[in-house]
């Protein structure tokens, strides 16, 4: 199933590399990875969609990602495919 989760992280050097080692740790691959600056100075919205099957897989994920220090807000949401 594709999830798109979304972060609100710290705009800091290492903070990409971060969350990606993250993914790489588990072994998934990141289909899209959209980043953008936040209305605050200092943080960005990270958008990430991924291909994960199983909730513990995703659970597991999502746990890992709030335990970055950049890591602001973690939020996920199935992606629907509307055209069935």
């Amino acid at each position: 199933m594709t999830r798109i989760i979304k972060l609100q992280v710290a705009d800091q050097v290492s903070t990409l590399n971060r969350i990606t080692s993250a993914f790489v740790r588990l072994q998934y691959n990141i289909d899209t990875l959209h980043v953008t600056h936040s209305e605050q100075p200092g943080i960005s919205n990270m958008e990430i969609q991924v291909d994960i099957q199983d909730d513990i897989s995703l659970h597991i994920l999502l746990k890992k990602l709030k335990q970055q220090i950049n890591v602001l807000t973690v939020e996920c949401y199935d992606l629907v495919d509307n055209e069935a």
